[in-house]
C-alpha cells in the first residue's frame, strides 16, 4: 500500500491558487471549542457537561469548504488520519498515513477485527426534550478497491445513560439499520447512499477546477445521514463518536459532522416531574423541606443557617447550595426564584432589607458555582411568613431561611 506522494501539495497548491472556492480550512481546537461548533446557535435544547477528546491531536479539527460539492460544508472532521489531507485533491488512489496510536474495543466488536488510530470524542450532556440528533457524512481512502477485502474501516456514534443498558451505536443506515462501514455502504451495496469521488488528473472539461475531486482527497464517501437517539429529557447522557482503521493504519477514513446541528430535537416535556424526581434524589445534600409542584414550577424551603442580623453564608450550608447549583446546571433552562425570610426581632422596614439581603447571598453564591445572574430574581419578604410563631431562639432560626422556587 502507497503513501502520499510529495506531488500530492504541489497538485492542492496549485488547485487552491486557481480555484479559490475549492479550499478546504482546518483549524485545530480543544475538545470544548470542537462541540461548541456543533450546537445551534442561542439554543436552549441542550447543554454540555464534559467532553473530552483521545486521539492524536492532528486526527481532529474544524472545517469549511468553499465548495458545494460536499454533503456537508462545515463542522468538524475525525480522521483516522491527518485531518488536513481531507482538502487536497484526489490525486492518488492510496492516500493515507499511520498515526501509531491504539485502535478501539467498542469499533472491533462492529468491525469483527483488530483496529488501530482510533480518534474519540466524547460528549456528556443533558437535554430538554426526548430526542437528541445530528447530522454527519463518511468518507474513505479504501473505496473502491478495498470493499470486503478486510480492512473495513470502522465508525459510531455511541450512545449511553437512562434507557441504554449497553452502549448503543445511532450511526445506522436508516433503511436496514446496519452499522456504516466500507462494506456495507459502497458502489454495489446500499449505493442509494454512496457517492463515488472520481480520481483527479488535472483541469479538464470532465474535472473542472471546482469538481469534487479537485477539492476532496477520499475515493467515496456517503450522502448526509442523520443520527438520532430518544432520551429522558434532564438525564445525563454521553456521546461517544469514535473512528478507526481496521485491516490496515495507511488508507485513511473520516467522518464529518455538520455544523450546528448537534439539537434536542423531541418535543418539549413538562419541567415539574423530572424536576421534583431530582431534587428527591438529592434531598439528603439539598436539605430541601416542603417539596411542592405546582404547574411547571417546583417550591422547597431551605433553611439558611444565618446568624442573627447577618446575611453572610455560613459553610455548613456550603454542601447543599452546591447540590442546588449542581440540580440548576442539569435544569439549564431552569429559573430560580429565591425569597429571603427573618425571624420577628426587629422592625418590619429592617427585616424586609435583611430579607432581600439574604436572598441576595445565595445568589451570589450560586453565581460563583457558575449559575448565571440572569436565570435568577431575588425578593425579600421580612418576618411575614414564617414557619413557625414560636419565640425561642430554635424557632427562630428555622425562620431565618431562603425559599427556593424553580420554574421554566
Amino acid at each position: 500500500m502507497g503513501i502520499r506522494r510529495a506531488i500530492t501539495i504541489l497538485t492542492a497548491l496549485l488547485a487552491a491558487t486557481v480555484s479559490a472556492d475549492g479550499q478546504m480550512l482546518f483549524k485545530s481546537k480543544n475538545s470544548r471549542q470542537l462541540v461548541e461548533e456543533l450546537l445551534p446557535r442561542n439554543s436552549f435544547g441542550i447543554t454540555i457537561l464534559n467532553t473530552h477528546f483521545r486521539a492524536n491531536p492532528n486526527s481532529i479539527a474544524t472545517f469549511i469548504s468553499a465548495s458545494d460539492k460536499l454533503p456537508i460544508q462545515s463542522g468538524i472532521i475525525m480522521s483516522t488520519g491527518m485531518v488536513s489531507w481531507a482538502g487536497y485533491p484526489n490525486d492518488s488512489p492510496s492516500s493515507g498515513c499511520a498515526m501509531f496510536t491504539p485502535g478501539d474495543s467498542r469499533l472491533e466488536k462492529i468491525a469483527g477485527a483488530k483496529t488501530s488510530d482510533a480518534a474519540i470524542l466524547e460528549i456528556e450532556f443533558v437535554a430538554n426534550t426526548d430526542e437528541v440528533s445530528f447530522e454527519y457524512f463518511f468518507a474513505s481512502e479504501e473505496y473502491p478497491e478495498y470493499v470486503n477485502k478486510g480492512v473495513n474501516d470502522v465508525f459510531a456514534f455511541f450512545i449511553e445513560g437512562p434507557g441504554y443498558d449497553t452502549l448503543y451505536n445511532i450511526a445506522k443506515l436508516p433503511t436496514t439499520g446496519e452499522p456504516i462501514t466500507v462494506d456495507h455502504v459502497n458502489a454495489e451495496r446500499n449505493s442509494e447512499f454512496y457517492i463515488e469521488n472520481k480520481q483527479w488528473r488535472g483541469f479538464s472539461i470532465d474535472n473542472p477546477g471546482t469538481s469534487l475531486a479537485s477539492v476532496f482527497q477520499f475515493d467515496g464517501m456517503t450522502t448526509l445521514l442523520e443520527a438520532k437517539a430518544k432520551i429522558r429529557p434532564y438525564a445525563t447522557y454521553k456521546l461517544t463518536m469514535a473512528i478507526a482503521d481496521v485491516g490496515d493504519n495507511i488508507y485513511d477514513s473520516g467522518v464529518f459532522i455538520k455544523s450546528r446541528s448537534l439539537k434536542s430535537a423531541g418535543k418539549l416535556q413538562p419541567i415539574g416531574p423530572y424536576l421534583k424526581s431530582e431534587i428527591e434524589k438529592r434531598i439528603h445534600l439539598i436539605g430541601a423541606n416542603r417539596i411542592r409542584v405546582s404547574g411547571d414550577t417546583v417550591g422547597f424551603d431551605k433553611t439558611i443557617h444565618f446568624d442573627f442580623n447577618s446575611y453572610d453564608i455560613l459553610t455548613e450550608d456550603t454542601t447543599s447550595l452546591n447540590a442546588v447549583a449542581e440540580l440548576l446546571t442539569v435544569f439549564f433552562d431552569a429559573k430560580l426564584r429565591l425569597i429571603g425570610h427573618t425571624d420577628d426581632v426587629g422592625s418590619d422596614e429592617y427585616n424586609m432589607d435583611l430579607s432581600r439581603m439574604r436572598a441576595r447571598s445565595v445568589a451570589n453564591y450560586l453565581n460563583m458555582r457558575g449559575i448565571d445572574d440572569s436565570r435568577i430574581i431575588t425578593e425579600g419578604r421580612g418576618k411575614r411568613q414564617p414557619v413557625t410563631h414560636e419565640q425561642t431562639d430554635a424557632a427562630r432560626r428555622k425562620n431565618r431561611r431562603v425559599e427556593f422556587l424553580i420554574y421554566k
